[in-house]
C-alpha cells in the first residue's frame, strides 16, 4: 500500500495493486496489540487501527485493487500471472514490487526430534487464530524463541486463560524487543529461560510434553504441556523472483520485509513510500492480457 501511495503521489497514474488475502493490511489485520503508528501517524495504534488508516489514505489515491488475487507466476519478461474469482489474468508492467513480508521458521526447518502429534504451531499461526478466528491453539503451551511474535503471544495466551510455563531460547540473548520482554513476559510473570535448548516434543496423539535442556549446566527437564509455539525466526518470501530465475533490480524490487526484516511498520512504510516515489520517474503503463480458461 504505502509503494503504490509513493508512486501515485509522485505523478504515476496506472497501478494495480494485487493482494492475495480479501482484505489490505496483511499481517496487521490480526496484531490486535498495541505500538504501531507512533512515528508515521504520531500516535499509538493497534495493527488492525495502522491498516484502516492506511486504507483510507490508498482509498484517497484512486489506486486500482484486485483482492483475493493470488500471484502465482512472476516472469523475466515482467508478466505478473493471478488467479482471481474471475478467472487467471497477465499483466505486464515495467516496474514490479514484491511486498509479500515474511514467513516464519517453522519446526521442520530446525530438525527438532520427537513425534508430531496435534499442538505444534508457530507463533504468527496461532496468533491467527486466536485474533482473526477465535480458536485457542491450547491450555497449556511452551514457547520455543524468543521472537516478538512469540513474546507478544506468550501475553496474549495467557490473557485468554491459558498457562504459559516458559520461553526457551537457545542463544544467550534475547531476539525480540526488549519493550517486549519487559510487557509481555516480565509483567506476567512468564520465565524466560536463554541458553535452554529443545531436544525433543514427546506425545502420540496431542503434545504431552517437552524434552529440554540447560546448555549452560548440561541438565535436562521434561515440562508437561499441549502446545509448542515457534518463534524462530523470519524468512523473506520471495519465491516468486526465486522461481523465476529473476534477480532483484532491473524492474524488480522488494519492499518491506520482504527485503529484510524491519522492528517497526513505520519504518516499512515510510521506506516504500520512498521505492514508490522513486519509480515514478519510469513508465508505469499496465497491459492486461487476455483472460485464460483454467481447468
Amino acid at each position: 500500500m504505502a509503494a503504490a501511495v509513493g508512486a501515485s503521489g509522485a505523478g504515476v497514474r496506472e497501478i494495480l495493486l494485487l493482494e492475495r488475502h480479501p482484505r489490505l493490511g496483511g499481517i496487521l489485520n490480526q496484531c490486535i496489540h498495541l505500538g504501531f503508528g507512533l512515528k508515521y501517524f504520531k500516535e499509538e495504534l493497534t495493527g488492525p487501527e495502522y491498516a484502516a488508516r492506511y486504507r483510507k489514505i490508498l482509498r484517497e489515491r484512486n489506486v486500482a485493487v484486485k483482492l483475493s488475487s493470488f500471484v502465482h507466476r512472476v516472469s523475466p519478461r515482467k508478466e505478473v500471472a493471478y488467479v482471481c474469482p474471475h478467472g487467471e489474468f497477465t499483466v505486464y508492467a515495467p516496474s514490479i514490487i514484491l511486498a509479500t513480508g515474511c514467513r516464519e521458521r517453522t519446526r521442520e526447518m530446525l530438525t527438532v526430534p520427537g513425534t508430531r502429534p496435534a499442538g505444534i504451531f508457530t507463533a504468527g499461526l496461532a496468533q491467527e487464530m486466536i485474533n482473526l478466528h477465535g480458536v485457542m491453539p491450547g491450555k497449556s503451551a511452551v514457547i520455543v524463541g524468543s521472537g516478538d511474535i512469540g513474546l507478544i503471544m506468550a501475553r496474549r495466551m495467557t490473557l485468554e486463560g491459558a498457562k504459559v510455563h516458559a520461553v526457551i531460547e537457545v542463544m544467550d540473548h534475547l531476539s525480540g524487543l526488549l519493550r517486549n520482554k519487559v510487557q509481555c513476559l516480565d509483567d506476567f510473570g512468564i520465565p524466560l529461560h536463554l541458553e535452554h535448548q529443545l531436544l525433543e516434543i514427546i506425545g502420540r496423539d496431542r503434545v504431552e510434553a517437552i524434552r529440554y535442556r540447560n546448555n549452560g549446566t548440561g541438565k535436562e527437564k521434561v515440562l508437561a504441556c499441549d502446545t509448542v509455539l515457534f518463534s524462530v525466526g523470519l524468512i523473506p518470501e520471495r519465491d516468486l523472483l526465486l522461481e523465476g530465475g529473476i534477480d532483484p533490480g532491473n524492474g524488480f524490487y522488494l519492499a518491506g520485509n520482504a527485503d529484510y526484516v524491519h522492528d517497526l511498520v513505520d519504518n516499512v512504510t515510510r521506506e516504500a513510500e520512498k521505492l514508490g516515489k522513486a519509480l515514478a520517474v519510469g513508465s508505469s503503463r499496465l497491459d492486461h492480457g487476455k483472460r485464460k480458461r483454467v481447468i
